[in-house]
């Protein structure tokens, strides 16, 4: 006999939750200003004036700060197609199914959606590595400023709770967020070798990044974030004299963030 349940399952209900969620108001230009503090790992290798290799790995912190400008408006703007799902059943056992009700007209949520120009600077790390002997260690000082073209999703996280809880006041201004960035990284090596002493460089690398944690919306134009970044700053490399001597080190940074927006300009374009 074939038994089905005619009403729909939670997480259709959670579907519907977040397609009713909040919007983000209108597009608005916004500002963000943040600290945060950065754990760089880098991995070197060497070669020096007669031809010794080495190669090696450390890992050093440093305080990275910074500040965006951008455009924020609600998903339901960037994607406004309205979408079908059809019912279903979900079979579980020979002669029983699950009937899942379908929907006519599902669009996607309200949630927050910004783009974003993002500038970072004050990295500074100093990668200490094995050389030729414990007395001649490779040093590569690494300074570096990120240019960051970067896409962000809040989510809020009361709409699913709903489902489940109810109404939850508190959790209302909360969001859980995440992220992607990609651009250049503008960076200053200074190595040593043991037999030609320092020299340096400097130049830009393809960079990309990575981030997620937790949004707060303060008041309806500031808002409060935490959270973490991973950041690839790409490979670095810098060599000595005419010869074949050169220190080349690749480094990321796993990051812990903080940042305050200020929603300061208000744009009609998605006024109906």
């Amino acid at each position: 006999m074939r038994c089905s349940a005619r009403t729909p399952l939670a997480a259709l209900s959670l579907l519907a939750a977040l397609s009713l969620a909040a919007p983000a108001g209108a597009a608005d230009l916004y500002v963000t200003g943040g600290v945060g503090m950065s754990f760089g790992l880098g991995d070197t290798k060497s070669k020096n004036v007669f031809n010794f290799d080495s190669t090696g790995n450390d890992d050093d912190n440093s305080p990275v700060y910074g500040g965006a400008i951008g455009i924020a408006f609600p998903l339901s703007e960037l994607i406004p197609w309205r979408l079908r799902f059809p019912s279903f059943d979900v079979p579980y056992f020979p002669g029983h199914s699950v009937h899942v009700s379908g929907t006519e007209d599902f669009h996607f949520p309200g949630w927050r959606t910004s783009f974003e120009l993002e500038g970072q600077t004050g990295r500074d790390y100093n990668i200490i590595t094995d050389g030729p002997n414990a007395n001649t260690p490779v040093i590569s000082n690494v300074k570096s400023s990120s240019f960051m073209a970067n896409f962000r999703l809040d989510v809020p996280i009361q709409a699913p709770l709903h489902v489940f809880f109810g109404r939850l006041p508190m959790l209302e201004p909360v969001t859980l967020y995440g992220g992607a960035g990609v651009g250049a990284s503008l960076n200053e090596i200074q190595a040593t070798d043991s037999a030609l002493g320092k020299d340096s460089d400097q130049g830009f690398t393809f960079a990309h990044q990575f981030k997620a944690g937790i949004g707060y919306a303060l008041t309806d134009t500031m808002h409060l974030s935490v959270g973490y970044r991973y950041y690839d700053l790409g490979t670095l490399q810098v060599g000595f004299g005419s010869g074949d001597a050169q220190v080349q080190t690749s480094l990321v940074a796993h990051e812990l963030t903080t940042g305050l927006t200020w929603q300061f300009y208000h744009l009609p374009i998605f006024d109906r």
